[in-house]
């Protein structure tokens, strides 16, 4: 499960360390659903969770790919997979919100700054009692 800002580099991190992985990405469902991350959610958590599912279901390993920012946030996915008795690793990346900030204005669908400094302080540093293991990346 990746936790980080929109735009810190969660799917970079993911595509250079975890290539061999399937990934469920909320960014992908809602793409794929075609709803604007402005709009209801439902839909979106709805297939997401059909999609780890499949995965869980398989037992195959992938990645869960969302903001995931808060405690009560990836509760409820790490509650998913632990009902079907996954090993679950939380992947926290972190750097300078100037950082974020600029990688974010060069992606394809950037996330308004305002939104994503309102996030930043709602920040809840994953805690190792959450998962099998966490994974701490602070990028330069």
């Amino acid at each position: 499960m990746m936790s980080g800002l929109p735009g810190v580099g969660k799917d970079t991190w993911l595509a250079r360390n975890r290539r061999e992985l399937p990934v469920v990405s909320l960014d992908a469902v809602r793409d794929d659903l075609d709803v604007d991350a402005t709009e209801n959610q439902g839909r979106v958590i709805q297939e997401a969770r059909e999609r780890c599912r499949q995965h869980l279901r398989a037992g195959e390993d992938f990645a869960f790919n969302a903001t995931n920012l808060t405690v009560s946030l990836r509760k409820r996915w790490v509650d998913l997979f632990a009902g079907y008795g996954a090993w679950i690793e939380i992947v926290y990346l972190e750097a300078d919100l100037r950082d974020v900030l600029k990688r974010n204005a060069g992606r394809k669908d950037p996330v308004p700054a305002s939104v994503i400094e309102k996030l930043a302080g709602k920040v809840e540093v994953p805690d190792v009692a959450e998962g099998h293991g966490v994974t701490f990346v602070v990028l330069g």
